[in-house]
This record gives C-alpha cells, structure tokens and sequence, in this order.
C-alpha cells in the first residue's frame, strides 16, 4: 500500500509540474504577443506625430492642412482598429489555449478515476 500511496503521489506531482509549466508556456506567448503588439502601437504613433509635425511645418493655409490632417487621422484610427482586432485575436487564442488545457485535465482526470470507480463498485 505505501508504494501505491508513493506513485499516486508522484504521479499527481509530475502531473502538476507539467500543467504548471504548460500554464507558464501559454502565460509567455501572451505576453510576448502582447508586448510585440505594444511595440508595433508605440512606432505607429511615433510616426503619426512625425507626420503631424511635417504636414503642420509643411501647412500653406487652413484648408489643405485640415484636409491633410483629416487623412492622417482617418489612417490613424484604421490602424487603432486593426491594433484592436490584432489584441482581441491575442485574448481568443490565450483563452482558447487554456480552454484545451483545462479540458485535457479534465480528460486524464476522469480516465484515471474511471477504472478506480469501476474496481471499487465491482
């Protein structure tokens, strides 16, 4: 009976080592999208603000330079856009990660108390 007690144990131990880092793994893709996300964010309004400063340096009268600078904002809120669908894509394949991951635990945990149940009612 202690060797049994021993290698449930371990296996339990084992078991949550590997979720662990499987978590950890899922946990370092987020943030490494995220952060690459972030950086792509900070260039776009980098050049954004270059362009602002250029067209308004660049200004001859109020009309072409609002019209100008509508453009510049029109392309501006397209990229927030694109960098909002970009995010959202990020937390669906975090969530969608974990989601396989808790029902692969699910799985190994009814098919390891299956045959236990079964022994015992038998």
């Amino acid at each position: 009976m202690p060797k049994q007690a021993f290698d449930t144990v371990q296996n339990a131990v084992e078991t949550a080592y590997a979720t662990t880092k499987q978590v950890v793994d899922i946990n370092a893709n987020a943030w490494e999208s995220l952060v690459e996300k972030q950086l792509e964010v900070m260039n776009q309004v980098v050049d954004f603000s270059v362009k602002q400063f250029k067209l308004l340096g660049e200004a001859k009268d109020v009309k072409s330079t609002l019209a100008a600078h509508t453009g510049l904002v029109e392309t501006a809120a397209e990229q927030a856009m694109g960098n909002v669908r970009d995010v959202v894509k990020i937390a669906n394949e975090t969530r969608s990660a974990y989601d396989k991951l808790v029902n692969k635990g699910v799985q190994e945990a009814v098919a390891a108390a299956k045959p236990k149940v079964t022994k015992k009612a038998a």
